[in-house]
């Protein structure tokens, strides 16, 4: 996991993102993860960081008992499925069927994170807006010194490695491929910039409110909003982006070969077991 943006927020992302043997590493030692990079942004006091890791560990059984329970029967779900190609609105379901159990998780780790940010001195608020504002400004600062050339290269690498993840070696048609959902993803780079940009004002908006009743379900629904790419100002120009994006992944997985399916599969498979053992361990 990298540091940029307001990742902290999108812990509960992190069971989604880790694959194999890293999947049970990373989520038996999330909190000490989730803590660690808080304290780039935010520094706590010995009080809030102990009733942080305290209300964290509780959200994680929540999370291990009632979350994780999901995520193993989508995959179960996916590999039935995967048995054929998989269609375009299948993919879409996917998608939708993984985001919404993405916000769920939300929902249960938000609680913690709202009774910290509650817990904070003024100034440390002014420190966490601070250095959320920052990160999101280097990133995009770093990215617009970039030649489009650059940017392509950049994302085109980042998008093979991540396929190559899921299925092994990559054809030439799969990389042209590939190379589409690249063109894409650079082509939307402003809209990308201008959902963070919202986020960080609606962020810096809730902070002011964070002593009132509501601010824990406010402060769900804003990182819920963020994990599912929902922004009503550019809605229209994300779900243009999402059905390129699925029909891309549609033709990927048309593509592939007996050699790959199974490498997929067995990604699939560890994936599932690795989640059923953190269900069984109470």
């Amino acid at each position: 996991m990298t540091k940029n943006g307001t990742r902290w927020v999108c812990c509960s992302l992190i069971i989604v993102l880790l694959t194999g043997c890293t999947l049970r590493l990373g989520y038996n030692t999330l909190n000490f993860w989730v803590t660690y990079y808080l304290a780039d942004y935010v520094s706590l006091n010995s009080t809030q960081e102990r009733a942080f890791e305290r209300n964290l560990d509780i959200a994680l059984v929540i999370h291990r008992t009632k979350e994780l329970p999901k995520f193993h029967r989508l995959i179960d779900e996916l590999q039935a499925d995967l048995a054929k190609p998989l269609s375009f609105n299948q993919i879409r379901g996917y998608y939708l069927k993984f985001t919404e159990a993405g916000k769920e998780s939300t929902s249960v780790f938000s609680k913690p994170f709202a009774a910290m940010i509650q817990s904070l001195s003024a100034s440390q608020i002014n420190e966490l807006n601070q250095n959320i504002e920052k990160k999101i400004e280097q990133v995009i600062a770093k990215r617009k010194r970039l030649s489009p050339k650059e940017k392509m290269v950049i994302r085109r690498d980042k998008l093979q490695d991540a396929a190559r993840g899921w299925i092994g070696s990559l054809s030439n048609k799969q990389k042209a491929i590939l190379l589409e959902l690249t063109e894409y993803q650079v082509e939307m780079e402003p809209i990308f910039f201008s959902i963070w940009r919202d986020f960080l004002r609606d962020w810096q908006e809730l902070m002011k409110n964070r002593n009132k009743p509501d601010f824990e379900p406010k402060l769900n629904v804003l990182l819920q909003q963020l994990i599912a790419f929902e922004n009503a100002r550019v809605q229209p120009d994300i779900n243009v982006y999402l059905a390129r994006r699925f029909d891309v992944l549609r033709r990927l997985n048309h593509t592939l070969s007996g050699k790959q399916t199974r490498y997929l599969n067995r990604k699939l498979v560890d994936m599932r077991k690795d989640i059923a053992m953190l269900i069984n361990e109470k």
